[in-house]
């Protein structure tokens, strides 16, 4: 029985921490990236270019806007608070649009990884969403 559990668990380990050296690499490069954008699981569904694209902010809302000038494409992330801090820990809610849909995501938790400037660059583990915005200050 107790040969059974580990042949069982010993496999279930190796992926565990497979996968979190994955998600590692992935914080890491979102991290070290300099412009605006949204990623969503490795993928970009919108990064911000001066020529095509809008940014907007609001202190009093909490809110930061990043669209395409027709609005075809955007990211609206709405927080509980302004991150001030590195390591500092903020919840809100994300909507964001994708060739074909608008998904949104209530409720995120996400970490303050960087802050440079204006730019603040917030990641959640948990959903594999990281954004980079602008206090446009």
């Amino acid at each position: 029985m107790i040969r059974r559990i580990r042949s069982f668990l010993l496999p279930l380990l190796l992926l565990v921490s497979l996968a979190s050296c994955a998600d590692q690499r992935m914080r890491n490069a979102f991290s070290e990236s300099e412009e605006i954008h949204l990623m969503v699981g490795g993928d970009i569904p919108l990064s911000y270019d001066p020529n095509t694209c809008q940014l907007a902010f609001s202190r009093d809302l909490r809110e930061f806007r990043v669209h395409t000038d027709n609005m075809s494409d955007f990211y609206v992330l709405t927080l509980s608070a302004v991150p001030v801090s590195v390591g500092q820990r903020v919840s809100g809610s994300l909507t964001w649009t994708t060739h074909d849909e608008v998904l949104t995501r209530k409720n995120i938790t996400l970490e303050t990884v960087r802050l440079e400037g204006d730019k603040i660059w917030l990641w959640s583990n948990s959903a594999r969403i990281g954004l980079v915005v602008s206090t446009l200050e």
